[in-house]
């Protein structure tokens, strides 16, 4: 994968790569797995994975060092703000999951549509470990050919 090759990362894929990689790897997720498939690619984010991180930071009561260093990895990693484009696949992809009765059209999976809406907007895969995106109409996957993320079921 080169440069030229973006790749929007969810919230959790993010977050354990380059926020709390040594928490994520206590919790036994493949971090150094992750970290080597996004070698070389241009790492996005969405809105929401900011706005997640930041939630968690207050919500942890992180001090004023720790969410300086947050918002500085936030403010270099490009990310997909809402826009047009953005709302009309949100709104395209919650209809088109509901008709195909698929789980991504609950609102308990708003954050994770948004995630998916944002990748479907711009045209690039969504590099996420959890179920939920599985066979989301319209939503490419990001697929490292050497190691593939391994799927959980978060979400049920």
């Amino acid at each position: 994968m080169t440069d030229h090759n973006p790749v929007l990362v969810d919230t959790d894929i993010f977050g354990s790569v380059y926020v709390t990689p040594d928490r994520a790897a206590r919790r036994g997720l493949p971090v150094d797995v992750w970290r080597s498939a996004l070698e070389g690619a241009r790492v996005l984010i969405s809105f929401q994975t900011r706005a997640e991180l930041l939630a968690g930071a207050f919500i942890d009561a992180w001090g004023e060092r720790r969410v300086t260093g947050l918002r500085h990895k936030l403010d270099t990693t490009p990310t997909i703000g809402i826009d047009t484009a953005v709302i009309d696949a949100f709104a395209q992809l919650r209809a088109d999951c509901r008709r195909a009765g698929h789980p991504l059209q609950a609102k308990q999976h708003n954050a994770d549509c948004w995630h998916a809406a944002s990748s479907i907007a711009k045209g690039v895969p969504l590099f996420a470990h959890d179920r939920i995106y599985a066979g989301a109409p319209g939503v490419a996957l990001f697929k490292d050919p050497n190691s593939p993320p391994p799927l959980i079921d978060e979400h049920g």
